[in-house]
């Protein structure tokens, strides 16, 4: 289950990141719609671990907090390029 929701997660990057590239706001009201769009679900996970370090499993986490922040950047990175070589071809 958990694998699953975190491939729909990274889907979801994608595909928002493809689609937020795509329209024409201006690159701050982008950046920051970006932030966010990725940080809630992983910021779910990392505060609990930071605000508890001392509690069974805090580490682990931590460590998927901080994954899922790093793989949800490079999917809507991967999502904003995609958008950019596909106008570019136009």
């Amino acid at each position: 289950m958990a694998q699953i929701l975190t491939a729909l997660y990274l889907l979801a990057m994608l595909a928002a990141g493809w689609r937020l590239f795509g329209i024409g706001w201006s690159r701050g009201v982008k950046a920051a719609s970006a932030i966010a769009l990725v940080c809630p679900i992983p910021l779910l996970v990392l505060i609990p671990g930071l605000l508890h370090p001392e509690r069974p499993f805090a580490g682990l986490l931590q460590s998927i907090g901080v994954a899922l922040l790093i793989c949800g950047l490079l999917c809507m990175g991967g999502g904003a390029s995609a958008a950019w070589l596909r106008s570019r071809r136009k």
